[in-house]
């Protein structure tokens, strides 16, 4: 018998103090919080005073996003991902390092704290032995390399990527992380859209060079517009897959507007890669997922009012996308450069990130080059990651790159699969809206040599982390008493879904 009396077992306070986190009933009240709250406040204030404003912003954001990490880390994730969006704003250029490490470290405490968490990993131990496979060539390419600094430093950046990818699988367990994750995305997609338009980016002649303009080109949060451009093809086709997941006029209405936002950024950043790619993926996604042909067919609605609203504040962007003809600026010099440099190391590669290094050498030895200037005199990275990869990293490399990118489309694919089958058909939409995510975003990858990009190894992670979530959950109308299958989703047999729930 309870020593509590009902009244106060039931009482409302009782009970919302039962729902606090442990972490804060166990912190005791102490002047000593007082006066460190203080003295950070003196600190940031002196920083600021004295110009570093970029250290002053990422102690606060340290102060303040430390204990979100504690008490709830896969929203802590998510808002790390929404800042990558803006990581080269020099205000906050040091904030995504410092969020990376406390999220690694709240992982860490999380994986100590509940071994439990570790299931999805051992489910997932296939994928997983891909990955590190991959994680042991690229480090092994430091023994080959002609310039090992560099390719150590390319190693530990891959590394860290697809550490974020292990922290994706395991971190989201339930149906709420995956939609604020997801949500994450777009949110981020949006800030550096508005970000961009508030500082003027939009209507940036040819010749700006800002943080959130590069030679006229829209970048919102700063960095190159193409790696810009295959975020926010990210952010468009998840809010694609939202839609189904989204309760009410208002929220469908935001979230309408952010699609349109976000394409509108997205064309602005004139990246005819970037524009490439959404139609690949478009077409792609047109042919395999029929059930989705009219959501596509209004994405390409809701993406030609973004094309329209670009049209009448910068018809110089319009001009560069629709001018295909206009040059690859000094691509095919560069791929023809990779591509003689991977012949005559096709096994082993170069060693990471030592492209820059190895190209001027291939100068003369590649027949003419229009622009060879961005070979000999500055070199530029490959502007291509799957010819980068076997350019640096050999057959080897490549083929352990493309069985990882493999599997996690694949898992995508069965975890739409799974959730139609029970019933959970908004879930299903997702799992499709990070397919065709994963299938833009390695489209853009053609263009671009962005591997590494923390947000694409975060996306794969979701496919895994969706299937290992539709194989926890139980179908919708399930049936405890007599054992039969629940009643099949629209399109599928009884023997298809009977099928479809033994997919393990």
């Amino acid at each position: 018998m309870s020593v509590f009396p009902r009244s106060a077992r039931s009482s409302p306070r009782a009970s919302r103090a039962a729902r606090l986190p442990a972490a804060l009933t166990r912190i005791p009240p102490s002047p000593a919080i007082a006066v460190t709250a203080l003295l950070l406040a003196v600190v940031v204030g002196h920083l600021f005073a004295d110009g570093h404003t970029k250290y002053a912003v990422g102690l606060v954001l340290g102060i303040c996003y430390a204990p979100l990490v504690l008490l709830n880390l896969p929203l802590a994730f998510a808002v790390y991902i929404a800042v990558l969006f803006l990581k080269n704003v020099t205000a906050l250029s040091v904030a995504p390092n410092s969020m990376g490490v406390l999220v690694l470290l709240g992982w860490l405490g999380m994986l100590m704290n509940r071994p439990g968490r570790t299931g999805v990993l051992r489910e997932q131990s296939r994928l997983l032995c891909a990955v590190a496979l991959f994680a042991i060539w690229l480090s092994l390419s430091v023994l080959w390399a002609s310039n090992s600094y560099e390719a150590a430093n390319g190693v530990q950046v891959w590394l860290t990527a697809m550490l974020a990818f292990v922290i994706a699988l395991s971190a989201l367990r339930t149906q709420r992380h995956i939609k604020v994750v997801a949500a994450a995305f777009i949110v981020g997609a949006v800030v550096s859209v508005c970000y961009g338009i508030a500082t003027g980016a939009l209507s940036a002649t040819a010749t700006t060079l800002s943080e959130t303009a590069v030679q006229g080109r829209f970048t919102g949060g700063g960095g190159d517009p193409n790696d810009q451009a295959a975020g926010f093809l990210v952010a468009m086709f998840l809010c694609v897959g939202m839609w189904s997941l989204t309760r009410g006029k208002a929220a469908r209405a935001g979230l309408l507007l952010a699609f349109t936002s976000v394409a509108v950024g997205f064309f602005a950043t004139q990246s005819r890669g970037g524009f490439i790619a959404l139609a690949f993926a478009a077409i792609t996604g047109f042919v395999l997922l029929p059930r989705q042909r009219k959501r596509l067919l209004g994405l390409a609605g809701a993406a030609g009012l973004g094309f329209g609203a670009l049209a009448l504040a910068s018809p110089v962007g319009v001009a560069r996308i629709t001018d295909i003809g206009g040059g690859t600026s000094g691509r095919s010099d560069l791929w023809t450069v990779a591509w003689r440099i991977f012949v005559n190391h096709p096994w082993l590669g170069i060693g990471l990130a030592n492209f820059q290094s190895v190209e001027p050498g291939y100068t003369l030895k590649s027949g003419p080059l229009n622009r060879a200037d961005l070979i000999a005199e500055a070199p530029h990275l490959v502007h291509n990651v799957y010819l980068q990869m076997l350019t640096e990293c050999g057959v080897i490399g490549f083929a352990l790159f493309m069985l990882v990118l493999v599997a996690c489309m694949r898992a995508s694919w069965l975890a739409a699969r799974r959730f139609d089958a029970i019933g959970r058909v908004g879930y299903g939409d997702l799992a499709r809206a990070v397919l065709m995510a994963e299938i833009a975003m390695l489209s853009a990858l053609f263009f671009i040599s962005d591997g590494e990009d923390f947000r694409l190894w975060v996306l794969l992670g979701l496919g895994p982390a969706l299937l290992s979530l539709a194989r926890r959950t139980k179908p919708v109308h399930e049936t405890t008493t007599t054992g039969e299958l629940p009643p099949p989703a629209p399109g599928l047999s009884r023997d298809g879904r009977r099928r479809l729930l033994a997919i393990e």
